[in-house]
Protein backbone atom coordinates (compact mmCIF):
# COMPACT_ATOMS: atom_id res chain seq x y z
CA UNK A 1 0.00 0.00 0.00
CA UNK A 2 1.23 3.75 -1.43
CA UNK A 3 1.16 5.95 1.69
CA UNK A 4 1.81 9.74 1.23
CA UNK A 5 3.56 12.01 3.81
CA UNK A 6 0.72 14.48 4.49
CA UNK A 7 -1.69 11.55 4.91
CA UNK A 8 -1.46 8.03 6.10
CA UNK A 9 -4.84 6.89 4.47
CA UNK A 10 -5.85 8.52 1.61
CA UNK A 11 -8.57 7.83 -1.46
CA UNK A 12 -9.47 9.42 -4.58
CA UNK A 13 -12.86 8.02 -5.82
CA UNK A 14 -13.93 8.64 -9.20
CA UNK A 15 -16.39 7.27 -11.78
CA UNK A 16 -19.39 8.20 -13.75
CA UNK A 17 -21.89 8.55 -10.67
CA UNK A 18 -22.19 6.94 -7.42
CA UNK A 19 -18.91 9.08 -6.24
CA UNK A 20 -20.57 11.68 -3.63
CA UNK A 21 -22.61 8.42 -1.66
CA UNK A 22 -18.80 6.31 -1.84
CA UNK A 23 -17.15 9.49 -0.40
CA UNK A 24 -19.66 9.85 2.45
CA UNK A 25 -19.56 5.67 3.04
CA UNK A 26 -15.62 5.73 2.93
CA UNK A 27 -15.51 8.92 5.46
CA UNK A 28 -17.89 7.23 7.47
CA UNK A 29 -15.97 3.87 7.92
CA UNK A 30 -12.43 5.31 8.66
CA UNK A 31 -13.61 7.62 11.23
CA UNK A 32 -15.86 4.75 12.72
CA UNK A 33 -12.17 2.86 12.97
CA UNK A 34 -10.68 5.45 15.11
CA UNK A 35 -9.17 7.85 12.16
CA UNK A 36 -9.48 11.65 12.33
CA UNK A 37 -10.94 11.61 8.81
CA UNK A 38 -12.49 14.67 6.45
CA UNK A 39 -14.26 13.90 3.11
CA UNK A 40 -14.93 15.95 0.38
CA UNK A 41 -18.02 15.38 -1.70
CA UNK A 42 -18.28 18.29 -4.72
CA UNK A 43 -21.42 18.90 -7.59
CA UNK A 44 -24.65 20.74 -6.37
CA UNK A 45 -24.35 20.38 -2.91
CA UNK A 46 -20.27 20.40 -2.33
CA UNK A 47 -19.58 19.32 1.52
CA UNK A 48 -17.26 18.91 3.61
CA UNK A 49 -17.04 15.63 5.91
CA UNK A 50 -15.49 15.51 9.50
CA UNK A 51 -16.34 11.67 10.04
CA UNK A 52 -19.97 11.90 9.64
CA UNK A 53 -20.99 15.78 9.97
CA UNK A 54 -21.26 17.36 6.57
CA UNK A 55 -20.98 21.42 6.46
CA UNK A 56 -22.21 22.88 2.75
CA UNK A 57 -19.23 24.67 1.00
CA UNK A 58 -20.48 27.74 -0.14
CA UNK A 59 -19.50 28.92 -3.89
CA UNK A 60 -18.99 32.19 -4.73
CA UNK A 61 -19.55 31.07 -9.02
CA UNK A 62 -19.73 28.10 -10.56
CA UNK A 63 -17.40 24.80 -9.52
CA UNK A 64 -14.15 24.86 -10.94
CA UNK A 65 -11.52 21.50 -9.90
CA UNK A 66 -8.67 23.77 -8.35
CA UNK A 67 -11.39 23.77 -5.68
CA UNK A 68 -10.02 20.28 -4.83
CA UNK A 69 -6.36 21.30 -4.52
CA UNK A 70 -7.88 24.47 -1.91
CA UNK A 71 -9.69 22.14 -0.06
CA UNK A 72 -6.48 19.89 0.61
CA UNK A 73 -4.72 22.96 1.66
CA UNK A 74 -7.18 24.19 4.78
CA UNK A 75 -6.73 20.38 5.96
CA UNK A 76 -5.77 20.53 10.03
CA UNK A 77 -2.32 18.92 10.72
CA UNK A 78 -3.58 16.40 12.51
CA UNK A 79 -5.48 14.78 9.96
CA UNK A 80 -5.05 11.32 9.73
CA UNK A 81 -7.62 10.07 6.79
CA UNK A 82 -8.93 11.87 3.83
CA UNK A 83 -11.31 10.99 0.73
CA UNK A 84 -11.98 13.22 -2.10
CA UNK A 85 -14.15 13.08 -4.75
CA UNK A 86 -12.20 13.92 -7.98
CA UNK A 87 -15.00 16.46 -9.61
CA UNK A 88 -13.12 16.83 -12.92
CA UNK A 89 -14.90 16.36 -16.20
CA UNK A 90 -12.64 17.19 -19.07
CA UNK A 91 -10.38 14.53 -19.64
CA UNK A 92 -7.28 16.77 -19.54
CA UNK A 93 -8.33 17.49 -16.07
CA UNK A 94 -8.89 14.15 -14.65
CA UNK A 95 -5.16 13.73 -13.83
CA UNK A 96 -5.11 16.76 -11.15
CA UNK A 97 -7.02 14.93 -8.30
CA UNK A 98 -4.87 12.16 -8.12
CA UNK A 99 -1.46 14.62 -8.67
CA UNK A 100 -2.50 16.88 -5.69
CA UNK A 101 -3.74 14.10 -3.81
CA UNK A 102 -1.28 11.40 -4.36
CA UNK A 103 -4.13 8.83 -3.11
CA UNK A 104 -2.91 5.70 -1.18
CA UNK A 105 -5.76 3.74 -3.18
CA UNK A 106 -8.20 4.74 -5.83
CA UNK A 107 -11.94 4.00 -6.33
CA UNK A 108 -13.70 3.61 -9.28
CA UNK A 109 -17.33 3.37 -8.75
CA UNK A 110 -18.38 2.53 -12.86
CA UNK A 111 -17.89 3.65 -16.07
CA UNK A 112 -21.40 4.43 -17.53
CA UNK A 113 -21.52 6.75 -20.46
CA UNK A 114 -22.32 10.14 -19.09
CA UNK A 115 -20.84 13.94 -19.97
CA UNK A 116 -21.05 12.53 -24.00
CA UNK A 117 -20.68 16.33 -24.77
CA UNK A 118 -17.29 16.18 -23.48
CA UNK A 119 -16.00 12.43 -23.39
CA UNK A 120 -17.25 11.47 -26.48
CA UNK A 121 -20.41 8.65 -26.79
CA UNK A 122 -20.73 4.83 -25.80
CA UNK A 123 -18.64 3.30 -22.73
CA UNK A 124 -15.34 2.95 -24.31
CA UNK A 125 -15.26 7.15 -24.39
CA UNK A 126 -16.26 6.80 -20.66
CA UNK A 127 -13.29 4.44 -19.96
CA UNK A 128 -10.78 6.30 -21.46
CA UNK A 129 -12.00 9.66 -19.88
CA UNK A 130 -12.29 8.21 -16.23
CA UNK A 131 -8.98 6.27 -16.70
CA UNK A 132 -6.87 8.90 -17.43
CA UNK A 133 -7.49 10.08 -13.89
CA UNK A 134 -5.98 7.03 -12.42
CA UNK A 135 -2.31 7.41 -12.47
CA UNK A 136 -1.13 4.16 -10.81
CA UNK A 137 -1.23 2.28 -7.59
CA UNK A 138 -4.63 -0.03 -6.49
CA UNK A 139 -7.36 0.64 -7.63
CA UNK A 140 -11.15 -0.80 -6.18
CA UNK A 141 -14.14 -1.30 -8.26
CA UNK A 142 -16.51 -3.59 -8.67
CA UNK A 143 -15.66 -7.34 -10.23
CA UNK A 144 -18.29 -5.99 -13.42
CA UNK A 145 -16.15 -2.57 -14.23
CA UNK A 146 -12.80 -4.82 -13.66
CA UNK A 147 -13.43 -7.81 -16.26
CA UNK A 148 -14.06 -4.92 -18.90
CA UNK A 149 -10.87 -5.36 -21.32
CA UNK A 150 -10.18 -2.09 -22.36
CA UNK A 151 -10.02 -0.67 -18.61
CA UNK A 152 -7.81 -3.41 -17.43
CA UNK A 153 -5.28 -2.61 -20.36
CA UNK A 154 -5.43 1.16 -19.78
CA UNK A 155 -5.00 0.79 -15.84
CA UNK A 156 -2.34 -1.85 -16.10
CA UNK A 157 -0.47 -0.29 -18.37
CA UNK A 158 -0.06 2.36 -15.84
CA UNK A 159 0.95 -0.23 -13.31
CA UNK A 160 -2.01 -0.39 -11.46
CA UNK A 161 -3.15 -3.08 -9.65
CA UNK A 162 -6.73 -3.98 -9.73
CA UNK A 163 -8.82 -5.11 -6.64
CA UNK A 164 -11.79 -6.37 -7.55
CA UNK A 165 -15.22 -6.69 -5.40
CA UNK A 166 -18.46 -8.53 -5.42
CA UNK A 167 -21.19 -6.61 -7.47
CA UNK A 168 -24.14 -6.08 -5.09
CA UNK A 169 -27.81 -6.90 -5.98
CA UNK A 170 -28.58 -2.70 -5.58
CA UNK A 171 -26.22 0.34 -5.65
CA UNK A 172 -26.25 0.84 -1.89
CA UNK A 173 -24.94 -2.81 -1.58
CA UNK A 174 -22.41 -2.50 -4.08
CA UNK A 175 -20.90 0.80 -2.50
CA UNK A 176 -20.72 -1.51 1.09
CA UNK A 177 -18.86 -3.68 -0.70
CA UNK A 178 -16.29 -1.35 -2.34
CA UNK A 179 -16.21 0.55 1.50
CA UNK A 180 -15.39 -2.41 3.39
CA UNK A 181 -12.81 -3.29 0.26
CA UNK A 182 -11.02 -0.07 0.81
CA UNK A 183 -10.49 -0.77 4.41
CA UNK A 184 -9.23 -3.50 4.81
CA UNK A 185 -6.80 -2.35 1.64
CA UNK A 186 -5.76 -0.12 4.20
CA UNK A 187 -5.38 -2.25 6.99
CA UNK A 188 -8.53 -1.09 8.84
CA UNK A 189 -10.75 -3.69 10.66
CA UNK A 190 -13.51 -4.40 7.71
CA UNK A 191 -16.14 -5.54 10.32
CA UNK A 192 -15.81 -2.48 12.40
CA UNK A 193 -15.73 -0.03 9.16
CA UNK A 194 -18.53 -1.82 7.48
CA UNK A 195 -20.57 -1.29 11.04
CA UNK A 196 -19.79 2.72 11.11
CA UNK A 197 -20.28 3.02 7.25
CA UNK A 198 -24.42 1.22 7.47
CA UNK A 199 -25.50 3.27 10.76
CA UNK A 200 -24.76 6.83 8.06
CA UNK A 201 -27.88 8.72 7.32
CA UNK A 202 -28.80 8.49 3.13
CA UNK A 203 -27.77 11.23 1.51
CA UNK A 204 -30.02 14.09 0.37
CA UNK A 205 -30.28 12.56 -3.27
CA UNK A 206 -30.35 9.08 -2.77
CA UNK A 207 -33.25 6.96 -3.94
CA UNK A 208 -36.32 7.25 -2.07
CA UNK A 209 -40.48 7.47 -1.78
CA UNK A 210 -42.23 10.59 -0.91
CA UNK A 211 -45.73 10.95 -0.04
CA UNK A 212 -46.78 14.15 -1.73
CA UNK A 213 -50.19 15.05 -1.06
CA UNK A 214 -52.14 12.59 -3.08
CA UNK A 215 -49.44 11.27 -5.29
CA UNK A 216 -45.79 9.73 -4.53
CA UNK A 217 -42.25 10.45 -5.57
CA UNK A 218 -39.69 8.57 -6.69
CA UNK A 219 -36.70 10.91 -6.76
CA UNK A 220 -34.25 9.05 -8.49
CA UNK A 221 -32.77 12.73 -10.03
CA UNK A 222 -29.35 11.32 -9.26
CA UNK A 223 -29.42 8.63 -11.34
CA UNK A 224 -27.76 10.57 -14.13
CA UNK A 225 -27.94 7.18 -16.85
CA UNK A 226 -30.44 5.39 -18.20
CA UNK A 227 -29.15 2.28 -17.29
CA UNK A 228 -28.83 3.17 -13.59
CA UNK A 229 -32.73 5.27 -13.61
CA UNK A 230 -33.74 2.01 -15.41
CA UNK A 231 -32.63 -0.10 -12.19
CA UNK A 232 -34.22 2.29 -9.92
CA UNK A 233 -37.36 1.75 -11.65
CA UNK A 234 -37.63 -1.57 -11.52
CA UNK A 235 -36.78 -1.68 -7.73
CA UNK A 236 -40.32 0.41 -7.25
CA UNK A 237 -42.52 -2.70 -8.94
CA UNK A 238 -44.92 0.59 -10.34
CA UNK A 239 -46.37 -0.33 -14.13
CA UNK A 240 -45.27 1.93 -16.71
CA UNK A 241 -49.21 2.64 -17.79
CA UNK A 242 -49.33 4.88 -14.77
CA UNK A 243 -46.59 6.30 -14.19
CA UNK A 244 -45.82 9.89 -15.14
CA UNK A 245 -41.86 10.09 -15.97
CA UNK A 246 -40.27 13.59 -15.01
CA UNK A 247 -37.48 14.44 -16.10
CA UNK A 248 -35.15 17.41 -14.67
CA UNK A 249 -33.57 19.16 -17.10
CA UNK A 250 -29.80 21.39 -16.70
CA UNK A 251 -28.60 24.10 -19.64
CA UNK A 252 -25.70 22.31 -19.39
CA UNK A 253 -26.23 18.82 -19.71
CA UNK A 254 -28.83 18.79 -22.51
CA UNK A 255 -26.36 15.48 -24.27
CA UNK A 256 -27.48 13.76 -21.54
CA UNK A 257 -31.29 14.52 -21.87
CA UNK A 258 -30.29 13.12 -25.64
CA UNK A 259 -29.33 10.11 -23.99
CA UNK A 260 -32.36 9.17 -22.41
CA UNK A 261 -34.54 9.87 -24.92
CA UNK A 262 -34.11 5.66 -26.49
CA UNK A 263 -35.17 5.09 -22.65
CA UNK A 264 -38.28 7.19 -21.97
CA UNK A 265 -40.07 5.77 -25.90
CA UNK A 266 -39.08 1.85 -25.42
CA UNK A 267 -41.97 1.86 -22.58
CA UNK A 268 -45.64 2.97 -22.50
CA UNK A 269 -45.60 5.55 -19.79
CA UNK A 270 -48.64 7.33 -18.69
CA UNK A 271 -46.56 10.75 -19.59
CA UNK A 272 -43.11 12.39 -20.12
CA UNK A 273 -42.65 15.69 -18.28
CA UNK A 274 -39.64 17.85 -18.45
CA UNK A 275 -38.79 20.48 -15.90
CA UNK A 276 -35.77 23.02 -15.78
CA UNK A 277 -33.90 24.40 -18.57
CA UNK A 278 -36.21 23.44 -21.68
CA UNK A 279 -33.98 22.59 -24.27
CA UNK A 280 -33.92 24.50 -27.86
CA UNK A 281 -36.23 21.98 -29.56
CA UNK A 282 -38.22 19.82 -27.02
CA UNK A 283 -38.18 16.02 -28.32
CA UNK A 284 -41.66 14.68 -29.52
CA UNK A 285 -43.72 13.41 -27.28
CA UNK A 286 -42.42 15.19 -24.35
CA UNK A 287 -44.65 18.18 -22.22
CA UNK A 288 -43.04 20.77 -20.46
CA UNK A 289 -44.01 21.09 -16.81
CA UNK A 290 -43.42 25.28 -15.53
CA UNK A 291 -42.53 24.46 -11.83
CA UNK A 292 -42.04 27.99 -10.93
CA UNK A 293 -41.38 27.15 -7.26
CA UNK A 294 -42.08 24.30 -4.73
CA UNK A 295 -45.73 24.72 -4.56
CA UNK A 296 -46.12 24.25 -7.48
CA UNK A 297 -44.12 20.63 -7.64
CA UNK A 298 -45.61 19.41 -5.07
CA UNK A 299 -48.95 19.90 -6.57
CA UNK A 300 -47.98 18.29 -10.31
CA UNK A 301 -46.85 15.12 -7.89
CA UNK A 302 -50.60 15.32 -5.85
CA UNK A 303 -52.09 15.30 -8.68
CA UNK A 304 -50.46 12.80 -11.18
CA UNK A 305 -50.44 10.17 -9.18
CA UNK A 306 -47.07 8.06 -9.65
CA UNK A 307 -44.04 10.30 -10.45
CA UNK A 308 -40.78 9.06 -11.48
CA UNK A 309 -38.10 11.95 -11.13
CA UNK A 310 -35.04 11.60 -12.99
CA UNK A 311 -31.81 13.19 -14.95
CA UNK A 312 -30.70 15.80 -12.66
CA UNK A 313 -30.82 16.94 -9.24
CA UNK A 314 -31.27 20.64 -9.91
CA UNK A 315 -33.63 23.35 -9.16
CA UNK A 316 -37.21 23.09 -7.72
CA UNK A 317 -36.33 19.12 -7.00
CA UNK A 318 -33.50 20.01 -5.70
CA UNK A 319 -35.43 22.76 -2.89
CA UNK A 320 -37.73 19.50 -2.22
CA UNK A 321 -35.39 17.53 -1.37
CA UNK A 322 -33.61 20.10 1.04
CA UNK A 323 -37.39 20.78 2.50
CA UNK A 324 -37.64 17.19 2.97
CA UNK A 325 -34.04 16.14 4.35
CA UNK A 326 -35.53 15.23 8.03
CA UNK A 327 -37.12 12.20 6.86
CA UNK A 328 -34.03 10.56 5.29
CA UNK A 329 -33.55 7.22 7.00
CA UNK A 330 -30.13 5.04 7.58
CA UNK A 331 -28.21 3.64 5.35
Amino acid sequence: MKKTADYPYSVLVTGSRGKSSMVRLITAALAGSGLKTRGRITGVLPREITGTEETLILRSGPGNVEEMRWWLSTLPPDTEAVVLENSAVDPELQPLAFRWLNPSCTVLTNVRPDHEEVWGEGEAHAICALSAGVLGGPVILPRSVAEIPLLRTLLEGKGCTLHSCPDGETFRQTHLVLTEGVCRLLGRDGGTCLGAARSLPADLADFRLFTVGEGILASAFSANDPESTEELFRTTGWMREETTLLYNSRGDRFARLQSFLPWFRAFPWKGVCLSGKRPLFLPAGMRVIPLKDLKAFEEFISSSGQVFGCGNVAGIPLDFLLSRADERGSE
